[in-house]
């Protein structure tokens, strides 16, 4: 349940829509079905209610009551009860309780309007609405297998006419915002597609016998499943992880099961290392998820595979990776440890990119100590941070395009590394220094990757935090919100929720006020009630 309110929230469902959903698949009342599609206990329920009201406070056994009404075990919830928890779950109280609908004995009801022609009536969604959301989607990676794909354009526009038909026809009874919500729910499930959605027919019949019988794998086959990882790759960085963490690990059994069949040593290695790579992704995906358990485990097989692979660079990139999630998770000794390791294998493997992204995660471990320090030792840490900064820029300067780990590190770059200075600099105390790092990896990042966009709209409302200029840092997290509504990985809803919490101290100012409504907007952590 978790996942699933997960996915249809990233999709653009409502908590009306979740809660309506969760009625019908577990067989719930809707005070309940509303419950749960917040994935709410009812303690937590409880707290949020008292926090908001303790002169009225709830317990427990009161709001257990009112879920198990009309049963003979429950009580029937008052008026005002139902209005305060439908604040909390954000809905209207009157969808909290089953209703009897007696519409159908109105003269004038019936399902559709008498009148189908006047104005009032018309479509609120138009065809140039839809072409343009579609139109914004990420397109599949040139070079990838779009060109191969038979009859690729036919096809979109075959669905597109079919999604404008059906459309226009149902939006004569629904909101503009309605509709909007649906097709983007429908538009990224299906641009996130399943794992054989974008190959040919050929490769299609022949990844499926190489499926059935292992001993059948050859060169062209991993090739095939690597275009389909790197398709998925990039979708992440545009959807969120979500949106295609069952590809990766449908990709994970097939390779696995190809594995068995494979006789040639260097056929076999090639697989291995695609394993590795596809136990990484999925190992970064459940970090963006919040699990870190299951990436600590993902990211162990993935250096298993990588050394059974006896590949350098793919050892270099998943130890790089695995100290991100160590330094994220609170233990950033082990992210130094890590990225040290990172360091060796990079320097092994002869990649200058790879050696740059091993010092740029060193710069946050060491950042990360840093804030744990005492003072005695802090300078030690802070020139430990300053100097893998320095070799992480050397490292780019030196990297050319024929540098074998820049396949892997397709996203890093000047802005990446220039991220991780305003980062660095934030925990030093710097503001002004992170302010302009941030600047400059927002103005060449692009568009590409939101979640690094979000990012850094984080790091420069923190930093303005930390020079009480509290209303430019409440416009920067706003922006920050906006793109993790796209975005909606679970590690940065809980990075705006860190920043959030570095202005509690001004939680009663007019900006953060008016910042807390547009939170809740996106359905984001805020500040308590202001009728509290």
């Amino acid at each position: 349940m978790d996942t699933l309110t997960a996915q249809m929230r990233e999709h653009g469902a409502t908590w009306g829509q979740i809660a309506a959903d969760y009625q019908l698949r577990f067989k719930l009342n809707p005070l309940r079905g509303f419950r749960e599609a917040h994935r709410y206990t009812q303690s937590k329920v409880v707290q949020l209610w008292n926090l908001r009201w303790p002169d009225d406070a709830l317990s427990e056994r009161r709001l257990g009551a009112w879920e198990a009404w009309p049963s003979a075990t429950g009580n029937e919830p008052p008026i005002s009860g139902l209005e305060r928890l439908a604040r909390i779950y954000r809905c209207r109280a009157g969808d909290l309780v089953h209703g009897e609908d007696h519409s159908r004995d109105d003269d004038h009801g019936g399902g559709r309007p008498a009148v189908q022609d006047g104005p009032a009536l018309r479509p609120t969604l138009t065809v140039t609405d839809i072409a343009s959301f579609l139109g914004g989607l990420p397109a599949s990676p040139r070079g990838h297998g779009t060109d191969r794909v038979l009859g690729v354009a036919d096809l979109r526009e075959q669905e597109f006419g079919y999604l404008v038909a059906a459309l226009v026809q149902w939006a004569d009874g629904m909101k503009r915002r309605d509709l909007l919500a649906v097709i983007a729910s429908a538009a990224a499930a299906a641009h996130a597609s399943p794992l054989l959605a974008h190959l040919d027919r050929d490769a299609l019949e022949r990844l499926t016998l190489a499926s059935r019988a292992p001993s059948r794998v050859d060169g062209e086959v991993v090739g095939h499943v690597e275009t389909i990882l790197h398709h998925a790759i990039r979708q992440e960085d545009i959807l969120g992880p979500q949106a295609v963490l069952e590809t990766a690990l449908a990709q994970h059994g097939l390779v696995r099961r190809l594995l068995t069949g494979v006789a040639d040593e260097g056929l076999r290695r090639r697989l291995m290392s695609l394993l590795a790579d596809i136990s990484r992704f999925i190992g970064w995906l459940l970090f963006n998820s919040g699990d870190f358990a299951g990436a600590e485990h993902y990211y162990g097989q993935a250096r298993r595979a990588a050394h059974e692979a006896d590949d350098d660079l793919m050892s270099s990139y998943v130890l790089a990776q695995w100290s991100y999630l160590a330094t994220w998770s609170g233990d950033p000794r082990l992210g130094v440890e890590h990225a040290l390791g990172a360091l060796a294998w990079a320097q092994r493997g002869g990649s200058p990119i790879l050696i740059a992204y091993a010092n740029d995660v060193g710069a946050r471990a060491y950042a990360g100590v840093l804030r744990r320090e005492n003072d005695k030792k802090r300078a030690k840490d802070r020139a430990r941070c300053r100097t893998a900064l320095s070799a992480a820029r050397a490292g780019l300067d030196d990297s050319t395009q024929d540098d074998p780990g820049r396949r892997l590190t397709y996203f890093f770059g000047p802005a990446v590394l220039a991220l991780t200075r305003a980062l660095c600099h934030l925990d030093m105390r710097e503001p002004d220094s992170a302010i302009a790092c941030a600047r400059e990896a927002m103005t060449s990042m692009g568009t590409a990757f939101p979640r690094n966009l979000a990012f850094g709209h984080l790091y420069l409302s923190r930093a303005f935090a930390q020079k009480r200029e509290i209303g430019q840092a409440c416009a920067e997290l706003a922006r920050a919100a906006e793109l993790t509504s796209r975005n909606r990985s679970p590690r940065l809803v809980e990075a705006t929720a860190d920043a959030r919490r570095a202005l509690s101290p001004w939680s009663r100012t007019d900006p953060v006020v008016s910042l807390d409504e547009r939170l809740r907007s996106y359905g984001l952590p805020a500040g308590r009630s202001s009728s509290t």
